[in-house]
């Protein structure tokens, strides 16, 4: 489904949410497509399960609106949004001496489902835990919770699931495992939010993304539309003569073009670029004979830290 049309199984719409005096999120607003895997990217502290558990109706907003699978607030259908919503929040609720068979048996009864078996053993497959199916929860590691906790999250072929940290815990195969999972989902029919402060993560997983920052949308969208949006590009990479750099950089900053220095004889050039032709046609026209000229990829860890002020943790009270 091509995501410029395709209708949001949720939204969020000025969402404000405080507690006490701390504001956890602040005038909140965007969008999750039908058929996308979506990231909710922000630091520790951002307000990213905040958000979360006002969607889902585990908290209530200071101010604002969501939807869920096209029912908006708490109204008439809420109930029924939620049950086709599979979520993964803070962590799985596991009954600690039940199997992992048991609990996603426990997990279907409490929201009305009937739970097959076969269902039960594609899940498990699905996740990597049918060789400990019948192992209690107790003795399993983190990550083989998280992976369970999944597993229960996915029952019922949900048209949404939301997953809060889903590779917490996880060794490096775990999660690139769980990674590709998540990137099949919208081949089963499932949408997928997926909150993280890893940019890595969210880029390697989801086809679009919502950075938030102390409560506040920064920015959303494709990768590259968030590229566009921080003003964080990639730029060129310009050589010469070293002592034509002077000259260089003052021919180009009469266009608007910043430049800054890599070594005696290179500059990086970034601003309103088209294509290095731009670059390039400056420089001959100032009398610059241009040795190399090639563009440089674009930092998206740069990108994160311009959108977000580079602060983990900003306020540890506002999840």
């Amino acid at each position: 489904m091509n995501e410029a049309t395709a209708a949001p199984l949720a939204t969020f719409e000025g969402i404000g949410k405080k507690f006490g005096s701390t504001v956890a999120l602040d005038g909140l607003s965007f969008s999750v497509p039908e058929g996308s895997v979506c990231g909710l990217l922000g630091p520790n502290g951002s307000g990213k399960t905040t958000a979360i558990r006002v969607l889902l109706g585990l908290t209530g907003a200071t101010a604002g609106s969501t939807s869920l699978l096209g029912v908006t607030g708490r109204g008439a259908g809420f109930r029924e949004a939620v049950s086709q919503t599979g979520s993964l929040i803070e962590g799985p609720a596991l009954y600690e001496r039940a199997s992992a068979r048991q609990n996603i048996r426990i997990h279907a009864a409490a929201k009305g489902m009937k739970s097959a078996d076969n269902e039960i053993n594609e899940l498990l497959e699905l996740v990597g835990l049918s060789s400990r199916a019948d192992s209690r929860a107790k003795g399993f590691s983190l990550g083989m919770k998280q992976r369970l906790g999944l597993a229960m999250a996915l029952l019922g072929g949900p048209k949404l699931v939301i997953l809060d940290e889903p590779t917490n815990g996880l060794d490096p195969s775990g999660i690139v495992e769980i990674r590709e999972l998540i990137k099949r989902l919208p081949e089963r029919g499932t949408t997928v939010l997926v909150s993280s402060h890893l940019l890595s993560e969210v880029e390697l997983m989801c086809d679009r993304a919502a950075i938030i920052k102390s409560g506040v949308l920064v920015a959303e969208g494709s990768m590259d539309e968030i590229v566009d949006q921080s003003g964080v590009g990639g730029g060129y990479r310009v050589s010469m003569q070293p002592g034509e750099i002077a000259g260089a950089r003052a021919a180009l900053a009469e266009v608007g073009l910043v430049t800054s220095p890599r070594g005696e004889a290179s500059l990086h050039v970034s601003g309103p670029i088209e294509d290095g032709s731009q670059v390039n046609t400056v420089l001959v026209g100032a009398g610059i004979y241009v040795s190399e000229l090639r563009q440089e990829s674009i930092d998206l860890e740069k990108v994160f830290m311009t959108l977000t002020g580079g602060v983990d943790g900003e306020r540890d009270d506002a999840k």
